[in-house]
């Protein structure tokens, strides 16, 4: 893995946090030249999205549970699906907690098949409802159309469908697009957070040559 900051890197001892940090620097440096704080602003991000997504699923997963608690009027489905949804959902909201405020370890890397930004996560969305809803009116009898009940089960799947693609694709991909400037506004908000990053800043070393420490 190599590193880049621009035509001459400089030793990272050499400038502050601050100057790392600065939006200035960002936005003259190429978006894929790599840096230690665009590394940790990634694996944030894809940690963060991550946890998210799976709040959003317990979540998820408890407004089922009701759904269908109310719909067969029996509270079997909402224990079933209700209490293992809630604890994932705290479970994971803790470790978001946690990655939110820590510098994430990038030696490991966090795969991510999902789309990396608003706009890949929407047009993946859209491709998921148009296909679903296509194999309905293509398979669907025409006595479907006319049957009040069949056409509100459908919207109830579209709805729920819905749901979960937001929570498992456009939460953790808007996570990740906007991870840089995530984690500029925690090292400007959060002491702890940035105390943590000056740390880094003074003991980190580059293994694959001389790359400065941003920028981000």
């Amino acid at each position: 893995m190599s590193y880049q900051s621009g035509p001459a890197p400089l030793y990272h001892s050499d400038r502050s946090l601050d100057y790392w940090l600065s939006p200035e620097l960002s936005a003259i440096t190429p978006t894929n030249a790599r840096s230690r704080l665009r590394e940790l602003a990634s694996a944030r991000g894809a940690y963060m999205g991550a946890w998210a997504a799976g709040i959003g699923v317990g979540g998820f997963l408890v407004l089922l549970g009701v759904v269908l608690a109310v719909r067969f009027g029996t509270p079997v489905t909402l224990a079933a699906l209700g209490i293992p949804g809630a604890a994932l959902a705290v479970l994971c909201g803790i470790y978001f907690a946690r990655v939110r405020n820590r510098l994430p370890r990038t030696d490991r890397a966090l795969v991510n098949r999902g789309p990396g930004n608003l706009r890949g996560a929407f047009s993946f969305v859209a491709f998921v409802l148009l296909v679903f809803t296509g194999l309905f009116a293509f398979t669907a009898k025409p006595s479907t159309w006319q049957d009040p009940a069949a056409l509100l089960t459908l919207v109830t799947v579209l709805a729920f469908m819905v749901s979960l693609l937001v929570v498992g694709i456009i939460v953790p991909a808007t996570i990740a697009g906007r991870s840089r400037e995530s984690l500029r506004r925690k090292a400007a908000t959060d002491p702890h957070f940035r105390a943590l990053l000056e740390q880094d800043l003074a003991t980190w070393r580059d293994p694959y040559g001389n790359a400065g420490y941003g920028p981000l």
